[in-house]
């Protein structure tokens, strides 16, 4: 282990040991007072934004993909036309040759291999659950789940009994909703023209932002027009109460909601499970106690991320902030119980005309998700 990584742990377990010093005082000043001192709430808030900024440069995934001479030469003929405009035809078998599959039909040509790797490498580690769900890529817009209420019945016999019909399970077929989810970063054709200059980089970076960005909102609470079936906004998942109308705990309650949580989730899915909370609620996650007053979070370490009873817990900017009635934290296992489906192929069109001196680069690729297991997730919600 690095020396860098060592100081980072370290840093980690001595600010987390303050919090909770710190905390102690708090809720000691709320109980004889009824009130606590603003320098103390201050401290906390300061306290929290390290112990934050130090777990997110433990969790930076490295990025990486090999290539194919037939995806080289599609990546050389790509650039070549994402600086000038030239050689779109030329692309169109270099893109058969290195196997990027497409719609024939749709306008644009395919982001080499390479370049499209980069991007989805970069969703997984911008979208959290991205990251969890199961994924697959289909080569056209349509995926259907074939579910099953494994409902089939079953009897003891004698040796010669009659073998009586017995129930058998019913089917349903499950459409994933999609959507197409687009970017359309603009590059000044000085900059394209300057061979220092990574187009390649800069696609991935301003387009993966975006997607990212639009597809983590659809996952957590798209309501299926257009675009993915949300976890939040789907009916029929489990949901436990905080015991408090507009907090997770107080001085006077514990937080054992979250062993509620857990025992709520079956057992199959539990392994592989995983806390989901918006960044804004990490504060109030890690100062979280049982009844007998024990710290029920623990920080990040070498080999494990930051645990909430035991289970991992990631952060999603868009999860519901805690507030009254609100659904803050999803504990469930995301790979059993949400389905991402990519169609295969980013396209971008280059636009020399709306915007000069600018080049745009519209880039589209079509998406569907849903919550296939509604089982395999419990909701928090925020209410007495």
């Amino acid at each position: 282990m690095s020396d860098d990584i060592n100081t980072t742990l370290n840093a980690i377990q001595t600010a987390f040991t303050e919090l909770k010093s710190t905390n102690d005082t708090k809720l000691a000043e709320m109980a004889t007072k009824g009130s606590v001192d603003t320098l103390i709430e201050s401290k906390m808030a300061a306290i929290n934004e390290t112990i934050t900024a130090l777990e997110k440069k433990m969790a930076r995934p490295a990025i990486g993909a090999g290539a194919s001479q037939e995806e080289t030469e599609h990546k050389s003929a790509w650039n070549a036309w994402s600086r000038k405009g030239v050689g779109e035809h030329e692309l169109s078998a270099l893109e058969k040759k290195a196997m990027v599959v497409g719609d024939a039909n749709s306008a644009g040509v395919a982001l080499p291999k390479v370049v499209e790797s980069g991007i989805y490498s970069s969703l997984v580690t911008l979208s959290p659950i991205r990251s969890l769900a199961n994924v697959i890529q289909v080569s056209s817009g349509d995926y259907r789940i074939l579910t099953t209420d494994k409902n089939v019945g079953a009897g003891w016999v004698g040796e010669t009994s009659a073998r009586p019909e017995t129930a058998a399970p019913t089917l349903a077929e499950l459409k994933v909703p999609f959507g197409e989810v687009y970017a359309n970063p603009f590059v000044s054709q000085t900059a394209l023209d300057d061979l220092a200059f990574d187009v390649e980089g800069f696609i991935i970076d301003a387009t993966a932002q975006k997607f990212a960005q639009m597809e983590n909102v659809a996952f957590m609470s798209g309501d299926g027009v257009n675009k993915p079936q949300g976890i939040l906004t789907t009916t029929g998942i489990t949901t436990v109460k905080t015991g408090l109308a507009s907090a997770l705990s107080d001085s006077t309650k514990s937080a054992d909601f979250v062993f509620n949580m857990i025992q709520t989730l079956p057992a199959a899915y539990r392994t592989g499970a995983t806390f989901m909370v918006a960044s804004s609620s990490m504060a109030a996650i890690r100062t979280l106690k049982d009844s007998t007053g024990n710290y029920l979070y623990s920080p990040v370490t070498a080999d494990n991320a930051g645990k909430l009873g035991g289970y991992n817990v990631v952060e999603s900017e868009d999860s519901q902030a805690i507030a009254a009635n609100a659904l803050p934290v999803i504990f469930g296992n995301f790979n059993l119980g949400y389905q991402i489906v990519d169609r295969v192929g980013i396209r971008t069109l280059r636009d020399p005309y709306s915007n000069k001196p600018y080049v745009g680069f519209y880039s589209t690729k079509r998406v569907g998700g849903m919550v296939r297991d509604k089982s395999a997730f419990v909701l928090l919600k925020v209410a007495a």
